[in-house]
């Protein structure tokens, strides 16, 4: 399930090219072991989910930003009013990537991203993500490989880590591990190029 307002967070300064003011935005604070792979700002996000007996709730921000990294997708408020006197606002909103089952993405309009995610507990959660500025479509692209990238890495550590009662891995074309992983990994079958 999502996680609102917990996320913890630091102030950065950004100068402006045309501007000698500097302006300040929030970031999420690192966990041990974790990478960044994506960061955007400007966006619009609302976040559905289902919460107690399968009714529909929702929190939203206007001006937030996206972080994507090899644990969590995290949303965080970028507005100037921390207190926000709307209802179902939300300051920040984290997500543990081990928790997807299954993740299914869509563009929407012109500057829309619309992400679907079934956890393991079974909840599904659905993310509106709208870019403010046209120019950040190609942007877009990107969040939706990195997320890709990050969930399928995510997937595959857990599918390694449930233990040796599962049948071998079979590789895929499309999930070929390195030459290291799949000759000393007992647990699969060597892809015919590692054999």
């Amino acid at each position: 399930m999502a996680s609102f307002n917990s996320t913890s967070v630091y102030l950065k300064t950004k100068s402006s090219k045309t501007n000698r003011l500097a302006s300040i935005y929030r970031v999420p604070v690192s966990q041990v072991h974790e990478s960044y792979y994506f960061n955007q700002d400007a966006i619009k996000v609302i976040v559905y989910y289902y919460a107690g007996s399968n009714t529909l709730s929702y929190k939203e921000s206007l001006i937030a930003s996206i972080h994507l990294t090899s644990k969590r997708l995290i949303l965080l408020s970028q507005s100037t009013s921390i207190a926000s006197p709307k209802l179902n606002h939300f300051d920040t909103c984290e997500f543990q990537l081990a928790d997807f089952q299954s993740l299914k993405i869509k563009s929407t309009y012109k500057k829309g991203l619309q992400l679907n995610i079934k956890t393991v507990r079974n909840e599904n959660i659905k993310i509106d993500i709208t870019f403010h500025n046209k120019k950040d479509a190609n942007r877009r692209e990107s969040l939706k490989e990195y997320i890709k990238m990050a969930t399928s890495a995510m997937l595959a550590d857990r599918a390694r880590n449930v233990g040796t009662a599962q049948p071998p891995t079979v590789w895929t074309q499309d999930v070929l591990p390195s030459y290291r992983e799949a000759t000393t990994n007992t647990s699969s079958i060597a892809p015919p190029a590692y054999s």
